[in-house]
């Protein structure tokens, strides 16, 4: 049979067309071990021209350690195939494998191997693993700031972080939620974060004061009235609280408040989730969440015979207990800031605290908590001519008792903390603050870390 020339070397140039521009990086040995063909782009990854390696002995450049280990060699000692993860000393990273080349009889005539080149791959991987886990740490981040924008103050004491804990943890469970702690420590507030945080945020959040109400309208306030259920009913008549809230959250505060009579009905409200207005005969679903609060002892006035055993028991599913400002001092510097900022926009103005009253409110033991902090924070703002609010001690002032008094480091670090956190919302970055204030980057860094991080 005659063989055609021109067919065989237009065969072989396709041939060696298909080497050059594969994407892979090819070798092909003899038995002996002798390289018959490397890719061009062997300098690339070894470090060593294709020339240097073509017509060597791949046994001994394995022992040189130029390939370590060798996949062909190992494919022309064992005639079996194989693949291994193998590092250059350019620090490349190949995935190779290699396969005994056997004429028609199965004899051993040569060997290939076939290596992918991991690692710009094995750096990618790298990179999108960290990007990965800055992407989880950013939006554990965000979840956190999305849980403190609900609450009207910053989370910086231990006490009020574990608050939060269970106020995340049961904002989503349809349980009804029992508010304890003093007047004026943000129980609506901790209510009105619950309904935030929950899928009902999007339905209506109704307060009410059960102090508030007179007694002969607590029913009508609470459950409607049908038209013409009494004298002075409007026509058609009108929605109670719990009508109102519809699939929202309904916050009954001072639970303690509420008349004995009343106390029964709810608990019925409670217990079958359905109510009848006054005056009607038709069954009216509840769909809203209830939360109750209180700044009494339930549990004393249960013993007094003020307080529904079985009621208290039906609210008290969880109760969240709301610690008073005065043990929770931390808080206070930064709840002036808020309160300043908030003020600030309601009157349209831009007045600030010195450092030295800033010092000297957070001292206050404020009995009446939040609530007194931010009567006393606005009145100060709109009677204040200057920008500037300065310590002004007169009749009017809360009294700061001797045991408010505190040593002269205390105070100093006070003024610190103050004016390094002031200077931190300007100054980003531990450098430019260094540089401003005059001290080292390292000094600079403890105190962000103590004053700005340290939560």
């Amino acid at each position: 049979m005659k063989v055609n020339t021109d067919d065989s070397l237009q065969t072989r140039h396709i041939l060696d067309h298909i080497l050059e521009h594969s994407f892979d990086e090819i070798f092909i040995a003899d038995p002996s071990g002798i390289v018959l063909y490397t890719s061009q782009s062997t300098e690339k990854v070894y470090g060593i021209p294709s020339e240097q390696i073509i017509n060597h002995n791949i046994f001994e450049l394995e022992k040189q350690g130029l390939f370590s280990p060798s996949v062909i060699a190992n494919v022309l000692r064992t005639n079996k195939k194989d693949t291994l993860i193998q590092e250059t000393k350019r620090n490349r990273k190949l995935i190779i494998s290699g396969y005994p080349i056997n004429d028609e009889s199965g004899k051993l005539i040569g060997a290939i191997s076939i290596a992918r080149d991991m690692t710009e791959f094995e750096f990618l991987k790298k990179e999108n693993e960290q990007v990965a886990k800055a992407l989880q740490i950013y939006q554990e981040e965000i979840e956190k700031l999305r849980k403190q924008s609900t609450l009207p103050f910053s989370i910086k004491d231990r006490k009020m972080e574990k608050v939060f804990e269970v106020v995340s943890k049961i904002a989503n469970i349809n349980v009804t939620v029992l508010l304890e702690g003093e007047s004026g420590v943000g129980k609506n507030h901790i209510a009105n974060a619950i309904h935030q945080m929950s899928e009902r945020k999007h339905h209506p959040f109704i307060e009410v004061n059960c102090g508030a109400i007179p007694h002969s309208l607590f029913e009508s306030e609470l459950f409607g009235y049908e038209e013409g259920a009494f004298t002075g009913s409007k026509k058609g008549g009108k929605k109670g609280y719990f009508e109102a809230a519809g699939e929202g959250t309904l916050f009954l505060d001072e639970i303690g408040e509420l008349p004995m009579n009343l106390q029964v009905k709810l608990l019925s409200v409670l217990q079958n989730h359905t109510f009848m207005r006054i005056g009607g005969t038709k069954q009216i679903e509840v769909k809203c969440r209830i939360i109750c609060a209180t700044n009494q002892d339930l549990e004393i006035m249960m013993k007094e015979k003020r307080f529904r055993e079985d009621l208290y028991y039906r609210i008290n599913v969880v109760k969240i207990e709301i610690p008073p400002l005065r043990e929770r001092k931390e808080e206070i510097i930064p709840l002036i800031y808020e309160i300043t900022e908030q003020m600030n926009q309601k009157y349209n103005l831009n007045k600030h605290f010195t450092p030295t009253m800033l010092a000297w409110l957070s001292q206050q033991t404020w009995p009446g908590n939040v609530r007194e902090l931010r009567n006393y924070i606005e009145k100060k703002i709109i009677t204040t001519s200057s920008n500037e609010l300065d310590l002004e001690i007169d009749e009017e002032e809360p009294k700061k008792s001797e045991d408010n008094e505190m040593p002269l480091n205390d105070y100093i670090e006070i003024l610190e903390k103050e004016y390094i956190v002031r200077m931190y919302q300007k100054y980003r970055s531990s450098i430019k603050l260094a540089e401003k204030l005059g001290i080292s980057q390292s000094t600079a860094n403890r105190k962000i870390q103590k004053y700005v991080m340290e939560r």
